[in-house]
């Protein structure tokens, strides 16, 4: 009987704990659902590079990225990022051009500092939404974006080596 209890309890925890980690992942400022679906198909694999480089991986667009991150101090940043990181974490850097004048979001699993760099300099954002408790998805941040133009993805702060990125059109 006591055990029937304990199990019960279990589930109990487990139902409410899965519950919690599912509003999380549905708070947003936007419409996340499309992002959601992407993470359901195969990932592609992209080293980050640690500075620009012709060589460097490029980012393509809906398909989500597992992305192994560098050093901060084997990085070479081309901008200084708009938040300060710590000397122990990790970043990088990857290639990006987009078919059509739009918005695009850059959507990760981590709270790192996403950063986007044109041939002008740092491509301010336009808007971002975040729900750190969301395992999937924490952050999302909107960049408006030309097409022809080589811009490149600037991570920085990412306390651990791996990362997952999705590149969406925002609608």
């Amino acid at each position: 009987m006591q055990r029937l209890w304990l199990v019960a309890l279990l589930l109990l925890c487990c139902s409410a704990q899965a519950a919690d980690s599912q509003d999380a992942c549905e708070k947003y400022d936007w419409d996340m659902g499309r992002e959601f679906s992407l993470l359901l198909s195969t990932p592609i694999k992209r080293e980050a590079a640690a500075e620009q480089s012709p060589e460097a991986a490029w980012a393509p667009a809906d398909r989500p990225l597992e992305v192994t991150l560098r050093p901060m101090a084997d990085v070479k940043l081309p901008a200084k990022p708009g938040r300060e990181y710590a000397a122990e974490s990790f970043g990088g850097l990857l290639k990006l051009t987009v078919p059509r004048t739009a918005g695009y979001r850059i959507s990760s699993n981590q709270r790192l500092w996403i950063d986007v760099i044109g041939p002008d300099g740092v491509v301010k954002s336009t808007k971002h939404t975040m729900q750190p408790t969301c395992e999937k998805i924490r952050k999302s941040v909107a960049f408006r974006l030309e097409p022809d133009t080589d811009y490149w993805i600037q991570l920085s702060g990412n306390p651990t080596q791996d990362v997952m990125l999705l590149i969406t059109l925002d609608r």
